[in-house]
């Protein structure tokens, strides 16, 4: 049953995608009515008798009302799958522009710095990422803790990365989330390393042996609201790679060398 919590939510919803204040009251009404004149429709609403008019015009020249020319004149909002698939081409064609407008005007894409930016929000960390694996040439290096939740939210980017063909390594702190990725990523090349594990850790990613990402978890999980980044691509990011390269190639040699040394366990 619907509720004036539906109700504030639902405008506030429409005001985030563009609708003024007394447009988005005017629509709800009109989905609670089905279809009024401007009178019925300003007593739902709680706007001004003076404003419906303008509002209700104003959402029949977006194409979410529809008008039968009665006396008095009647007013239909169009349904919500198709309001909301009005409002997404809208919204599209303004993201669009915006992409547009903004590449006219940078300077330069960013191509490295010397300096760490924090990223927050596990979306906007995620989407770093991203970025950054899709700038790969070389080699992608996934370190996980043991966290089911955060494996959870990584897997995506090592499937990103192997999707790109570039080698993907993933650093696992125990056998039980090693086996998971070779089951759930195939291709990846997993292997082990113990580690102290700290109560807010994160995850790393390595790009190329240039690029870094650290995260950290800000609240306990399961939520795993509140993830925070730094990001660098180039510079500092490079000597921060550096102090872990050494980890890395042994990692490597180990993958390498088991073969020869589980045939020379069978030989014996």
């Amino acid at each position: 049953m619907p509720t004036n919590e539906h109700r504030t939510r639902a405008i506030e919803s429409l005001e985030a995608l563009g609708l003024r204040e007394y447009e988005a009251k005017c629509f709800v009404a009109l989905v609670q009515l089905s279809e009024g004149t401007a009178k019925e429709v300003s007593k739902v609403a709680g706007v001004p008798r003076s404003r419906v008019y303008d509002s209700l015009e104003k959402l029949q020249n977006r194409g979410l009302v529809d008008v039968r020319e009665s006396n008095p004149r009647k007013y239909r909002g169009v349904s919500v799958d198709t309001a909301v698939q009005t409002l997404r081409n809208e919204f599209t064609s303004h993201l669009e522009a915006v992409g547009e407008n903004l590449k006219e005007l940078q300077v330069s894409p960013h191509n490295g710095d010397n300096e760490f930016w924090t990223v927050s929000g596990r979306e906007n960390v995620s989407e770093r990422g991203n970025e950054l694996i899709d700038d790969a040439v070389r080699e992608v290096v996934v370190v996980l803790p043991e966290d089911d939740h955060v494996v959870d939210i990584s897997l995506d980017w090592i499937r990103r990365s192997l999707d790109a063909g570039v080698t993907t390594l993933v650093d696992a702190p125990t056998t039980a989330v090693e086996q998971r990725i070779l089951s759930e990523t195939p291709g990846a090349q997993v292997y082990t390393s113990s580690r102290e594990d700290g109560r807010n850790l994160g995850r790393t990613l390595l790009v190329d042996d240039s690029s870094v990402l650290l995260s950290v978890i800000e609240e306990p999980l399961p939520t795993v609201q509140e993830e925070t980044a730094v990001v660098s691509n180039g510079g500092v990011g490079t000597r921060i790679v550096s102090l872990v390269d050494d980890v890395s190639q042994s990692r490597r040699r180990s993958l390498e060398e088991s073969p020869a040394t589980a045939d020379t366990a069978n030989d014996d």
